[in-house]
């Protein structure tokens, strides 16, 4: 992947995505999905439709998704980018890190 230029926000808001299993699961709706509304996100995701806003406008503001209004619908659609690309590939490494940790048992747990 090439480098690109972030923002100290932008940075702020990709470590709030990356730490948000809402905002994963968020975006993972779109990979497969490309453009919903927001009750159809919201219902995929198992959140509420304040939440799914929530996490749609950092999504937004990274330019991951955009905004779309046709017919009066409103909706977000996934959209091509440096980040969207850069999401997608810290979210398979994040997998893989949680795949390759050993579960780890502590004195109190193990009786």
């Amino acid at each position: 992947m090439s480098s690109f230029n972030v923002t100290p926000e932008q940075l702020v808001i990709f470590h709030e995505c990356l730490g948000s299993k809402v905002c994963i699961r968020i975006f993972q709706v779109f990979l497969a999905n490309r453009s919903l509304n927001v009750s159809a996100v919201s219902r995929k995701v198992g959140c509420n439709n304040d939440r799914c806003i929530e996490h749609l406008k950092k999504l937004a503001k990274l330019g991951i998704v955009q905004e779309e209004f046709y017919a009066g619908r409103h909706s977000f659609a996934l959209k091509k980018g440096d980040f969207t690309d850069l999401m997608q590939q810290a979210i398979i490494l994040m997998d893989k890190d949680e795949k390759s940790t050993p579960n780890i048992v502590h004195r109190g747990d193990s009786q």
